[in-house]
């Protein structure tokens, strides 16, 4: 499904985004991505925080097609969404995230210690990239 799908459908709403916005959003990442690689933070913190990081990112570059994921159910939209705008290039990490997102939810609101330091720095590491990968994105779009 396409992105104007997605809108057809009331799961993205029109969106003009901005330099000062997208930026904004990059602090959001950064920060996220600083604090995850902290010596001493818990292997689900830094599972959490590379996840939101990457996610951040996701929803950065569904902005600059000018677009936004409703509320509701937004962390879903934005991985189908990546699916649209990447296809088969990251299709392997954008369902790593998927997945992630449900462990993440897991960790945010329902058991504590399920992230191993294994699964945490394979998740930094991954968002890392991924990051990367969004960024690069967003400059070739030119839209800022």
């Amino acid at each position: 499904m396409a992105l104007e799908n997605w809108f057809q459908v009331s799961k993205l709403v029109k969106h003009k985004t901005s330099k000062e916005e997208i930026s904004a959003i990059y602090g959001v990442i950064d920060r996220c991505l600083n604090d995850a690689g902290l010596k001493g933070l818990s292997s689900d913190q830094k599972y959490i925080l590379s996840y939101q990081a990457a996610l951040e990112a996701g929803m950065a570059l569904i902005y600059c097609y000018g677009y936004k994921p409703i509320k509701a159910g937004h962390h879903y939209i934005t991985w189908q969404c990546l699916k649209d705008i990447f296809g088969e290039k990251e299709r392997k990490t954008i369902l790593l995230f998927e997945g992630a997102s449900k462990k993440r939810n897991k960790l945010s609101y329902d058991i504590a210690g399920i992230a191993s330091q294994k699964e945490a720095d394979e998740m930094y590491k991954e968002s890392h990239d991924f990051v990367s990968i969004i960024k690069d994105e967003i400059t070739k779009l030119s839209v800022l």
